[in-house]
């Protein structure tokens, strides 16, 4: 029997930059290294707002997924080689349209949309355009859509329609997008490598959900059938393992060789939970011996909770408590213990069976 595979856990923190571009010539250059790829971009001389630059780009990237704040000054026409990645547009002044492949899209201010295939050229034109752009690894929009991991995806993927499918979709790629600004990446200390390959994931959701991506991969009567008591305990092996890396149901599957389906399978028949909501409850469980031993003179409860990918303070708290019956804060403090029960982990959102805990 081979051994269970552990992931290891390196550490990465978003990188974040900040380009101002004032020569006209200098702005393709910029877009051109940026993406990666040849844009051939032209834009009108008499482009410059007032005293102001040609181009503000402001990044963060977090590895598989990267959101560029982008102000382009006057008409620009792009014809771009193939990015190799899944990209959204919001706009918030100004407007830019796209068309690849037959699709169109186009974005107004406060509107959302794509412009392109990933692998496929387009043309696309900007007029005194300021966005945000969200950028996506192919393979990790795959991997969500179909919960297999990334080393048996199958690529390209296609995009139904470049406009969201309807009002909701367009309003629940917005509010997550700024989710994952504003709380997920606003404090580089708790964007653990966990916390981005789950901001990564539900990136990847919502952007499947609101543009008709591709779709998830069939149940088969096979699946039912890989539910033996030796490959649940392999798979909860791999959990234990890996706890601290960023895995995923694809992982998990991947590691006791069956499909995903398979995995939830042995999981909900045999545990009663999901392999999401186990890996969680376990996470929880290391926060705690973490909480129980940390110097609370120079460790937090938030430092803790990112440690274990849990993002949102808040949110860990309500779990922590309803978990051990006693708050993170107060374990910290070193006070009350209560002994620990049978408590099960607190669900997770739907969205977890695609591979996304928060």
């Amino acid at each position: 029997m081979r051994p269970i595979s552990t992931l290891s856990a390196h550490p990465r923190r978003p990188t974040r930059t900040r380009v101002e571009v004032t020569r006209p010539d200098e702005v393709g250059e910029f877009l051109d290294e940026t993406y990666g790829a040849r844009l051939r971009l032209s834009q009108t001389a008499d482009a410059r707002r007032g005293d102001g630059p040609l181009l503000t780009h402001a990044r963060v990237d977090a590895g598989s997924f990267t959101i560029d704040d982008v102000e382009l000054a006057g008409r620009v026409d792009v014809s771009p080689d193939p990015l190799h990645k899944v990209v959204a547009v919001w706009t918030t002044s100004g407007r830019i349209s796209g068309t690849c492949d037959g699709l169109n899209g186009r974005a107004g201010a406060g509107e959302v949309a794509m412009l392109a295939q990933p692998d496929l050229p387009y043309r696309a034109q900007a007029e005194d355009v300021a966005l945000t752009s969200v950028l996506l690894d192919p393979a990790l929009v795959a991997r969500v859509a179909t919960g297999t991991p990334e080393s048996q995806v199958s690529l390209p993927i296609r995009f139904a329609t470049f406009e969201p499918v309807d009002g909701n979709a367009h309003q629940m790629w917005r509010q997550t997008v700024e989710y994952v600004k504003t709380v997920l990446l606003q404090d580089d200390s708790a964007a653990t490598p966990l916390v981005l390959g789950h901001a990564g994931r539900l990136l990847a959701a919502v952007t499947l959900s609101a543009f008709a991506g591709a779709s998830a991969v069939a149940a088969s009567v096979h699946d039912r059938n890989d539910a033996k008591d030796v490959l649940l305990r392999r798979a909860v092996e791999y959990i234990h393992c890996n706890a601290a890396a960023d895995i995923a149901l694809g992982d998990i599957a991947q590691a006791v060789h069956v499909s995903p389906r398979a995995v939830q399978y042995m999981f909900r028949r045999h545990l009663d939970t999901t392999p999401l909501q186990y890996l969680r409850g376990l996470r929880l469980q290391h926060a705690h011996q973490d909480l129980l031993a940390a110097d609370r003179t120079h460790e937090t409860v938030t430092q803790i909770a990112a440690k274990w990918g849990f993002a949102h303070t808040g949110r860990f708290a309500v779990a922590y408590r309803e978990k051990f019956r006693v708050s993170p804060h107060l374990t910290l403090r070193g006070g009350e213990r209560p002994h620990v029960g049978a408590a099960a982990a607190v669900a997770c959102e739907a969205s977890a069976e695609k591979g996304i805990t928060w």
